[in-house]
């Protein structure tokens, strides 16, 4: 029993000079799509600002903690994922007066530089591809920790991110009057290391697309 328990202390050890030494270098991560989500928020006729949420489908970080400059994020997203919490509401969602999710299925989001603000938090430039139309987001981004996880014994980064954009931008202009233009987005991210991260995020182009290049949209 004692030579387990030694083992077993080992491991942790192990587990936990690999976590600080990582901590120190700039590290690739794929999304963790379990514990990923986004939530979009819009106002209803000025009444409330409800929210849907949509599904991440695959997605590349590279971050170092002590250099933002080198902060990479690619992210591809499920448009037909969108969950209203009510399914006549996201089929309407789904529909050609908004996401238009049959002829674009999905959307995504490619960084184009970033920058530490304070100990935590910093900003991320990029352009946000949305029914074809490409056009500049800024991500507010907080770096939670990085760390071990205890359960899965993967290490593992997490960021909580803001935006807004208005959705007339990216020529989604039906019922501006009832449905609100600015769009609140709030983004909660967990990343595995993984140095393959960037092969595994599929069909993501790693480099951002021309900010308001359009094509045009039928809606």
């Amino acid at each position: 029993m004692g030579i387990l328990r030694g083992h077993r202390y080992l491991a942790v050890m192990l587990l936990l000079a690999a976590s600080f030494t990582a901590s120190a270098t700039t590290q690739d991560f794929r999304f963790d799509t379990v514990h990923t989500q986004i939530l979009f928020c819009a106002s209803h006729l000025k009444f409330s600002n409800p929210c849907g949420q949509l599904h991440v489908k695959s997605g590349f970080i590279r971050f170092d903690d002590n250099d933002w400059s080198t902060a990479k994020v690619a992210v591809l997203i499920d448009m037909a994922s969108v969950d209203m919490g009510d399914a006549s509401w996201s089929d309407k969602l789904r529909s050609h007066e908004f996401l238009a999710s049959e002829r674009y299925p999905t959307a995504h989001f490619v960084s184009s530089s970033a920058a530490k603000i304070d100990a935590h938090n910093g900003i991320v430039h990029g352009v946000l591809t949305l029914l074809g139309v490409s056009r500049a987001v800024d991500l507010q981004v907080t770096f939670n920790r990085a760390a071990v996880d205890p359960y899965t014994f993967k290490y593992t980064a997490g960021f909580s991110a803001r935006a807004s954009f208005k959705r007339s931008d990216f020529g989604m202009s039906r019922y501006l009057q009832s449905v609100g233009d600015d769009v609140d987005v709030r983004i909660e991210v967990e990343g595995l290391r993984d140095r393959d991260a960037l092969d595994q995020a599929g069909s993501i182009d790693a480099q951002p697309a021309a900010a308001n290049k359009t094509e045009p949209a039928e809606h």
